[in-house]
């Protein structure tokens, strides 16, 4: 007879090909138990948002992220991402420091990048940087991937740079030297307060030309990314300088044109499927996600008098996921996924999302941490050993077992970058979501299971 930690060790090293049948005192009923395993495939179409929150840094949660460049597939269809922020004067420089007869001698836009998609990295890039027509908001405004403000005048210099993923030497956009000495003149006004100055200078939008495939995200962390004016005058023994940190509530304006797979008239909040229904598709920057029913799992339960969950997960499968990072080349699949739990009209359900929390709230012994905090969602990770992006769902599939009232028969789950903004309940508004990076994976359905380890009754 099989006891105590020897169940364990059992199930852990047991095929998961096959059932694990075993006898002992696991349950009531003495000898009267099994262990098995299970593959549930899931039935799934897609779903998207036309609310997207990008990267905005006065909001929380996001990303702290502003994407520019282009993303092309043949499957997919084109993807041009322009990185939209304010200027804000940095608040540690003595503005009476400055010379009244200081002359610029270089102005520069520092690029933080932190996170790149795509393939041509080798080959230069020419960043357009412009100044806006209208004023960005400095804060109160969460703007979306579809807000788009007119642009003016271009700052930048026709100057290509080479982005190298691998490198650690900054990356700078080399501005007119006539704008950093409109920044000075501003600066030495002293009349203007830093958000008179902010205003005054309206905004800004970065994109790139179309020739390279490739995306890349600039930071908005302190001191990450700035524009940086370089001056020198007949009273400095040396050069010094005044940044502007990118600031206020910078975005992401994203368009998008469909191509092969995804439908002309896909929209946020409805159900669509993509022109070829074997396939599965997730882009957390376009917000376009597979919508999953979990029927499958609840018909399995209902066959089932006796359920003890030992371990589960999604699990998103596919030979093809790899990592390539070099200087060329930086590929991976979805690295960070959050499971939302949605309603039949595309909200987002707040006690679904509370009881998916669930499953973050207990410690590595299944007791819980704070019942009462169950704030963060589960998410999924990039495991690139075995080829998986998968996530723990043991405790939320056995509450569902324990408590069938908790999932509703309207409910479906998709995935996200990062977390969804929602007002209280009721909903008056979309929810909106904060996107994380270009993630993404396209997968035959197939491969998008639940996988399951349970001790039941013979």
């Amino acid at each position: 007879m099989i006891t105590g930690p020897a169940i364990l060790l059992a199930f852990f090293f047991a095929s998961c090909e096959e059932s694990i049948e075993i006898e002992g005192d696991l349950v009531p009923g003495g000898n009267n138990t099994e262990i098995r395993y299970l593959e549930i495939p899931l039935d799934m179409n897609h779903t998207a948002y036309d609310s997207l929150l990008i990267s905005t840094n006065v909001a929380q949660g996001a990303s702290g992220q502003i994407f520019v460049g282009h993303q092309n597939s043949s499957e997919i269809g084109e993807v041009s991402a322009e990185a939209y922020f304010g200027a804000l004067l940095n608040t540690d420089f003595v503005r009476d420091s400055l010379p009244q007869n200081a002359t610029v001698v270089q102005t520069r836009l520092k690029l933080g990048l932190n996170y790149y998609h795509g393939d041509g990295f080798d080959k230069p890039q020419n960043f357009i940087v412009s100044q806006l027509d209208d004023t960005l908001a400095i804060s109160g405004r969460l703007y979306t991937i579809y807000d788009e403000i007119a642009a003016g005048n271009r700052i930048s210099l026709d100057e290509e740079i080479s982005v190298n993923p691998t490198d650690t030497i900054p990356d700078y956009v080399q501005l007119s030297n006539i704008f950093g000495r409109n920044l000075l003149n501003l600066v030495k006004n002293e009349d203007l307060s830093p958000v008179e100055i902010y205003n005054t200078l309206r905004g800004f939008k970065i994109e790139t030309e179309a020739e390279n495939n490739n995306l890349q995200a600039i930071s908005l962390a302190s001191g990450e990314s700035f524009i940086e004016i370089i001056y020198e005058s007949p009273l400095l023994d040396s050069l010094k300088s005044v940044t502007f940190n990118i600031s206020g509530s910078s975005f992401t304006n994203v368009d998008y044109t469909p191509s092969a797979l995804v439908p002309s008239d896909y929209s946020g909040k409805k159900s669509f499927d993509l022109s070829d229904p074997s396939k599965a598709y997730y882009n957390g920057l376009i917000g376009i996600s597979p919508r999953i029913d979990l029927q499958n799992y609840l018909n399995f339960i209902d066959t089932v008098q006796f359920l003890q969950i030992n371990k589960a997960e999604l699990v998103i499968g596919s030979e093809a996921f790899a990592v390539t990072e070099n200087a060329s080349t930086q590929l991976r699949p979805a690295n960070s996924i959050i499971p939302y739990i949605l309603t039949d009209d595309g909200n987002v359900a707040k006690q679904g999302e509370d009881f998916w929390a669930l499953q973050a709230n207990f410690n590595p012994n299944g007791a819980p941490a704070n019942p009462t905090q169950a704030t963060s969602p589960i998410s999924l990770a990039y495991d690139n050993n075995k080829k998986e992006i998968k996530g723990d769902i043991s405790f939320f599939l056995q509450e569902i077992y324990n408590n069938p009232d908790l999932w509703e028969e309207e409910y479906d789950f998709m995935f996200t970058g990062q977390f969804i903004r929602r007002n209280e309940t009721p909903f008056n508004e979309i929810p909106k979501i904060n996107i994380g990076n270009f993630d993404n994976f396209l997968v035959d359905k197939e491969n998008i299971k639940l996988k399951i380890y349970y001790t039941t009754f013979k």
